[in-house]
């Protein structure tokens, strides 16, 4: 029991000074504001869509102008939720009881947060390699409790990163949107908030596989992006290799919202499994390297 005591405080205290050290980088800085800039872009969008058929409606019809619904009831919406849900129509319409503001936030989330990871966590092995500060590291900590804290430091960042991007989608639908519900929209967002979580996680366990596989922050960088590229075309493959989409984040990603507790159990599992196994996978190189 000490030694575990002494490896989870390792852990903790590594995972800590990661996260502090990752807030202070003027790159970590930018890309969170870019990350809110998206979100406020998408939210943006969303606004001008609902003016815009309410435009229409009260054109047509003028007695039902106002209804904010109006998107979400319309037919065509309801066949996007359709293709978005891969022709699933229990996940269609489960999709269809979040607000749409924040369901388009959601999935901008989800397609921006493999590439925002990519760009900072690419060096959070790698750079310690470079820079030979894993030898102070090596002295007094495992290479596993090493590589765990680190992981989790930007876990850490990136479930903080995604609750701050919620503040945009509030703040324009409050301003702009009359009748905004504003604690309905929060909740929602609040609902959507560990799915964004547990579904980075799956992509920081393929950065963290090249941050291993890479002794210098450049090749580390190109390699992350390109690991993720080379995943995302896995979960595309068509017969006899479509098997490989397993081993895609973006293949579990629809499981994450089913409505059936058996589906989102399964893709909760497989997110973390991902995440665990590719990072194991690049500690089997990382843990016998000259450091």
């Amino acid at each position: 029991m000490p030694a575990a005591d002494s490896t989870l405080r390792d852990v903790a205290l590594i995972a800590g000074f990661d996260l502090r050290e990752s807030l202070r980088t003027r790159r970590a800085l930018v890309l969170v504001l870019l990350y809110m800039l998206i979100a406020a872009a998408a939210s943006g969008m969303y606004v001008k869509a609902v003016r815009a058929i309410r435009d229409n409606v009260a054109a047509i019809a003028p007695e039902a102008g106002a209804n904010e619904l109006a998107m979400a009831q319309d037919e065509g919406y309801r066949q996007m939720l359709l293709v978005l849900s891969g022709g699933d129509a229990a996940l269609a319409a489960h999709l269809g009881t979040f607000p749409a503001m924040v369901l388009l936030f959601a999935w901008v989330s989800l397609a921006f947060l493999p590439w925002f990871i990519a760009l900072t966590s690419y060096d959070l092995i790698a750079g310690e390699l470079h820079l030979r500060t894993v030898r102070y590291a090596a002295l007094r900590t495992s290479r596993g409790a090493f590589v765990l804290g680190k992981v989790l430091g930007q876990a850490a960042l990136v479930a903080g990163v995604a609750a701050l991007g919620m503040l945009p989608v509030l703040l324009i639908g409050a301003v702009y949107l009359p009748g905004f519900d504003i604690l309905a929209t929060l909740l929602a967002l609040l609902s959507t908030w560990p799915i964004t979580v547990i579904c980075a996680l799956s992509y920081l366990g393929v950065v963290a596989l090249a941050s291993q596989l890479c002794k210098g922050p450049g090749a580390a960088r190109a390699l992350a992006v390109g690991l993720l590229f080379a995943v995302w075309l896995g979960s595309l493959l068509p017969d006899p290799w479509s098997w490989l989409a397993l081993l895609s984040p973006w293949h579990w990603k629809f499981g994450l919202f089913h409505p059936a507790i058996a589906e989102r159990s399964l893709a909760i599992a497989a997110c973390l499994g991902l995440c665990v196994g590719y990072t194991a996978l690049g500690y089997l190189r990382f843990r016998g390297r000259d450091l």
